[in-house]
């Protein structure tokens, strides 16, 4: 245990000029601060941006409007960014072909679909950001993985374990450790 609370004083040590706190007290090293704020807004972007949201994209709260539901042409942004089958939409979204015909019907999803969309919407942003084009992005999405046990991060992002993996794996690819 020791030994945790010596490692954790030393990066503390390193945490220099070059870093900013965030409200919560976490000091993050300013460069990477600056990369995860750049998310935020390529996720409204894949949702669809100011053809979606209009004038109010440039200021959107993403859990507000996830609370609210976003709008359905927001799916119809992300499906298409991603190239999606409708097979994959029926497992990614967890919603079926009926469902998605009486969205025409609709303005709004519902919340647990809006919730699952912005977290397609935010590994897609994640990976054009790592991996520096959206097709680049895409076909690495599509591609199985060894360290998914041969799923493609696509059919892992399905569940909120397999997603926060798949960011790990971006990470690691960003700072040079995933091989």
């Amino acid at each position: 245990m020791g030994g945790d609370a010596e490692t954790l004083g030393r990066t503390a040590q390193r945490v220099n000029s070059d870093s900013r706190s965030m409200a919560n007290g976490i000091k993050l090293d300013a460069k990477l601060q600056d990369r995860i704020c750049s998310v935020v807004p390529n996720v409204i972007s894949i949702l669809g941006g100011s053809q979606v949201f209009g004038a109010r994209a440039a200021r959107l709260d993403l859990l507000e409007e996830v609370e609210r539901g976003l709008p359905v042409r927001a799916y119809e942004a992300v499906a298409e960014a991603l190239e999606l089958t409708p097979v994959e939409e029926d497992r990614l979204l967890q919603v079926s072909l009926r469902t998605r015909a009486r969205w025409k019907k609709r303005a709004r999803l519902d919340t647990a679909t809006s919730d699952r969309l912005v977290r397609l919407a935010r590994i897609l942003a994640l990976a054009v950001l790592v991996l520096e084009s959206r097709e680049s992005a895409v076909g690495w999405l599509r591609e199985p993985s060894p360290a998914l046990g041969g799923r493609s991060p696509l059919a892992a992002v399905a569940s909120d374990p397999g997603a926060e993996k798949v960011s790990n794996m971006l990470y690691q690819m960003e700072h040079g450790v995933y091989a």
